[in-house]
């Protein structure tokens, strides 16, 4: 039997694999693949903004204000911040120290945490441990108002605290007076400092006596008589007085007695009364 010829498409065809399915064609707008160099660069750069952020935070914990105090066992960063005004770097280790030597995973923050505010300096107090071999303290030391008997410091609790060796030198109003009367004094301290605010007429010391009452000494120097009741309406008095008669003669004024009804005793210094 004669075979045919084979036809010229089917020659052409022979030569081509066989179609196994279609093929959708690329889209013109569709994004390129990213090539393997973008892929690289892409890889650098968040590489280089991860560096930046853990630098910047390294950074940010280095500044803070903090005392090292010692490595103890797997315990190689501890950090303490604190002001250390009343509170000194050496009371805060020897505080923390015998639990520092428990090791990072067994330290007893609560039992840490309470050992610092039995100084009644301390008035707040956080502990947390820093992964992987750090502790971080925070401690807040009570803030002193004034001066009480030479050798104690109110503070704002109304507490009266040792006044440590690192505030002898320290400047505050002076309170005087019973023991007893601390938070009557204090009151009565508070609501004159908020009325006496210029230059000059600012508390200095403040006395309660039950014989003499109160006795107010500012800045300026003068002296004043309050009696035992009506303060702040004899200190209004003697106020508007300095803006008005007594005004050009502050100077001269040692003291003055505000216990009468309608009119004040002024006290001329020595010299100007030499003088006169």
């Amino acid at each position: 039997m004669a075979r045919e010829k084979p036809s010229q498409r089917q020659k052409q065809a022979k030569g081509k694999p066989a179609l196994r399915g279609a093929r959708a064609r690329p889209d013109p707008n569709a994004e390129p693949p990213l090539r393997p160099l973008r892929v690289v660069l892409l890889g650098v750069f968040l590489l280089t903004v991860a560096a930046g952020v853990g630098y910047s935070a390294r950074w940010l914990w280095q500044q803070v204000p903090a005392a090292e105090l010692s490595r103890v066992d797997a315990l190689e960063n501890v950090r303490v911040k604190a002001p250390f005004r009343a509170v000194t770097e050496q009371e805060v280790e020897d505080i923390l120290l015998p639990y520092l030597q428990r090791g990072f995973f067994s330290l007893d923050i609560d039992g840490m945490r309470a050992a610092l505010l039995s100084n009644p300096w301390i008035v707040n107090a956080a502990v947390s441990r820093r992964w992987p071999n750090g502790v971080e303290v925070a401690v807040e030391e009570a803030e002193p108002l004034a001066i009480w008997g030479g050798d104690q410091l109110l503070i704002a609790s109304g507490e009266l605290l040792p006044r440590p060796e690192n505030l002898k030198n320290l400047r505050l109003p002076e309170l005087a007076g019973d023991a007893e009367l601390v938070e009557r004094i204090m009151a009565q301290y508070q609501a004159l400092a908020g009325l006496l605010t210029t230059k000059d007429m600012e508390v200095r010391r403040l006395s309660f006596d039950d014989l003499s009452g109160w006795q107010l000494e500012l800045v300026s120097g003068i002296r004043l008589q309050l009696g035992h009741d009506e303060l702040l309406e004899r200190v209004g008095r003697f106020l508007r007085l300095t803006r008005g008669v007594l005004a050009p003669h502050l100077q001269k004024v040692a003291g003055v007695d505000t216990r009468y009804n309608n009119a004040v005793a002024v006290q001329w210094k020595e010299k100007d009364k030499t003088e006169n």
